[in-house]
């Protein structure tokens, strides 16, 4: 059966780089020289594409190979290799004492690739859009109204304190074009019109071109004439193309970048970096045994972080080990005193034994604690099996190892990622794992873990998975958002909510995983690098508009 796969595998590889050379000779490939000069990408393997430019939905970034990401911007950019933002289409933003107004200053001379000016009309009327269809406003942010100021300047306001919310990850659409559309959040927007670098050219399921933006507003740039997004189906498939010369940028999520350049060390390289994203387990809250706070604290003593983060998470991962979760927040200078001395190691499964006992699980002739109770600590951990998640299950692979030291019982179910989706937004799970952060916002990465109130099993759940129920982590994250970052009532209630965090353990932070992208240096120079880290190495995040505004054709 290995031989089988491998000859699968092998034939699947050969036939999309047969594709991919095809694409080549119709002028797929990066012309050098006096021509056109296309990138050639891939920021996942999505499969075959969808003619989906949607900015509001999330489903329409994966199924059109997120190329929208280059056709849309946001308001501001976030930096994740640093964890925060820069400007970006707005230049500045202001909030009044109580952060229920936002005024906004935008760049001046930015145009839609219509020609038309973007201006603040367009700004407000998005924010207007996600307060009418519910499902737009993906980050629940507490609109109340919109309006302008000026030409250059949108005033938003909300419902309640606002000062920590995503309001700048908005991605503003043109009024002008959206204002026709009847129904916004299943419009699959075949023409967009946006502010970004590129505009779309034509699409087809395997490849969608966008071509460069005559309007866009920052001068000189795009120094790239056009970018073709190419379908892959396996990220094997991707790693041949790459080594064949029929891609210049791909995304690495389950290869180690460098066994893809070494196989042409003079025009492949490859930067790996963490971006303020960490992985957590969750321990459903709603059922025995996981809502046992024993259980869920000896699962987090006995787990070998830095082997997961070695062996699992991808080269350049890092082990979250602060309990309190906040150094995989990309915040440890804001760890509680009472907690800086507090790591979580290497795993020690003689102290998750002891916390068990401590509690009244006995252990038995076979290795396993029964409970009180008399039943079995058996756990099962639900992860998805399909790309990008295979560094999920290979996590989970070696915590059954580190919780049978323990005396737990891990059981690994693998299920599509679109089962598991649903299984872990129903509360149909024990233990299951998501990710969080990223956003360049400690409260978002933080609410999203322990949101209150908390989403009855059987209902949808968008943040707080696991159901953990906690009056007081309300109140504190009430606060937190209430508050401004600089502000001791901030810093108070962040204090308060890593005694929720180390105390009950809620959920279990794992690691930090890296973002891999390796490309051809003989085609483009510019890329993000240890000397200019300055954005995250991969296609599928908006950080790809500033990294294609800065690449340059290798041999101009």
């Amino acid at each position: 059966m290995r031989l089988m796969k491998l000859f699968k595998n092998v034939f699947l590889a050969m036939c999309a780089a047969f594709l991919l050379a095809l694409t080549a000779c119709t002028g797929g490939a990066s012309t050098q020289g006096g021509g056109t000069h296309t990138l050639r990408m891939a920021a996942g393997a999505t499969g075959p594409f969808t003619s989906q430019f949607n900015p509001f939905l999330q489903a329409s970034a994966s199924s059109s190979g997120y190329s929208s990401l280059v056709i849309y911007e946001p308001l501001m950019l976030v930096d994740y290799v640093k964890d925060t933002t820069k400007p970006w289409l707005a230049q500045k933003a202001t909030w009044n004492k109580d952060g229920t107004q936002l005024t906004i200053d935008l760049r001046q001379g930015v145009k839609w690739s219509d020609g038309s000016a973007f201006t603040a009309d367009d700004v407000a009327f998005t924010f207007e859009l996600m307060t009418k269809f519910k499902a737009l406003n993906f980050n629940g942010l507490p609109i109340k109204s919109a309006t302008t100021a000026s030409p250059t300047q949108a005033v938003v306001t909300f419902t309640e304190p606002a000062f920590q919310t995503l309001w700048y990850t908005t991605e503003p659409v043109q009024k002008k074009q959206w204002s026709t559309v009847s129904d916004p959040v299943t419009y699959a927007n075949p023409q967009p019109v946006g502010t970004g670098p590129f505009t779309l050219k034509s699409f087809t399921p395997q490849v969608i071109t966008l071509q460069k933006n005559p309007s866009y507003w920052d001068s000189g740039k795009p120094a790239v004439d056009s970018v073709q997004y190419l379908s892959y189906d396996s990220e094997s498939s991707m790693v041949a193309a790459m080594q064949g010369g029929q891609v210049d940028w791909i995304v690495s999520s389950n290869t180690d970048p460098k066994q893809v350049t070494q196989h042409s060390p003079s025009t492949l390289a490859s930067w790996a970096s963490t971006f303020g994203v960490s992985i957590y387990l969750l321990p459903n809250a709603t059922t025995a045994p996981t809502n046992d706070t024993a259980v869920r604290k000896a699962i987090s003593q006995a787990i070998d972080r830095p082997n997961l983060a070695k062996l699992a998470f991808g080269p350049g991962a890092q082990p979250v080990q602060s309990p309190t979760g906040l150094d995989g927040a990309g915040a440890s200078e804001m760890i509680s005193d009472q907690f800086k001395a507090l790591s979580l190691g290497g795993g020690d499964s003689s102290a998750a034994k002891q916390t068990l006992q401590a509690a009244g699980y006995t252990l038995g002739s076979d290795g396993y604690f029964v409970s009180p109770e008399g039943k079995q600590l058996a756990l099962t951990l639900t992860v998805p099996t399909t790309n990008p998640y295979g560094d999920w299950v290979r996590a989970g692979t070696l915590m059954t190892e580190s919780l049978k030291g323990a005396g737990i019982k891990l059981t690994l179910k693998p299920e599509s990622q679109q089962s598991w989706r649903s299984d872990v937004a129903l509360g149909n799970f024990q233990l299951s794992m998501r990710a969080a952060g990223g956003a360049g916002s400690l409260y978002d990465n933080l609410s999203r873990l322990v949101s209150q109130p908390v989403t009855a099993v059987g209902k949808q759940a968008v943040v707080n998975w696991e159901r953990f129920a906690s009056p007081t982590a309300g109140q504190l994250l009430t606060t937190m958002a209430s508050s401004d970052s600089s502000t001791p009532a901030f810093k108070q209630a962040l204090d308060g909510l890593q005694s929720v965090f180390v105390d009950d353990v809620p959920v279990i932070p794992l690691g930090n995983p890296s973002a891999a992208g390796v490309w051809r240096t003989d085609s483009f120079s510019g890329w993000p690098s240890d000397h200019d880290p300055y954005g995250l190495p991969t296609a599928n995040k908006p950080s790809v508009v500033d990294i294609l505004g800065r690449l340059t054709p290798a041999h101009r």
